[in-house]
């Protein structure tokens, strides 16, 4: 199998991991707090601390897996939530105005909207 080739991520929606007091403000600049990686960090949304994920030096995964409570951290690659307990991407509304904030910092603007599908949209009317 070749390891370039990508696949869809299907988040789960029903993670009950997600704390009920969530983090205002991202640190997207932030480096990793124990090893000073500035790549490829995530936050933890109980705590707020910013490590380093586990394709560098693994500190958010140690993090989360050795603090009860500690499961649902952000990427800033990608702006896209994991939760360690479930072992899975997540998706959550509780969630939503902290993602806007981080792309807000990230990109400095609004994150663009999505325009719902609607039904028979795919099919053209000639």
């Amino acid at each position: 199998m070749d390891d370039d080739i990508g696949f869809a991520v299907e988040p789960i929606t029903n993670c009950s991991h997600v704390p009920t007091d969530l983090p205002r403000q991202p640190f997207v600049e932030k480096p990793c707090a124990e090893c000073g990686e500035p790549k490829e960090n995530w936050q933890c949304m109980t705590c707020d601390v910013v490590l380093c994920s586990r394709y560098r030096q693994g500190h958010m995964r140690q993090h989360c897996e050795s603090r009860e409570g500690h499961s649902v951290c952000l990427s800033y690659s990608d702006l896209s939530l994991w939760c360690y307990a479930c072992d899975s991407y997540i998706a959550n509304d509780a969630l939503d105005s902290t993602k806007r904030a981080a792309y807000i910092a990230k990109f400095g603007e609004e994150p663009p909207t999505r325009a719902p599908l609607l039904a028979g949209a795919a099919s053209s009317s000639a």
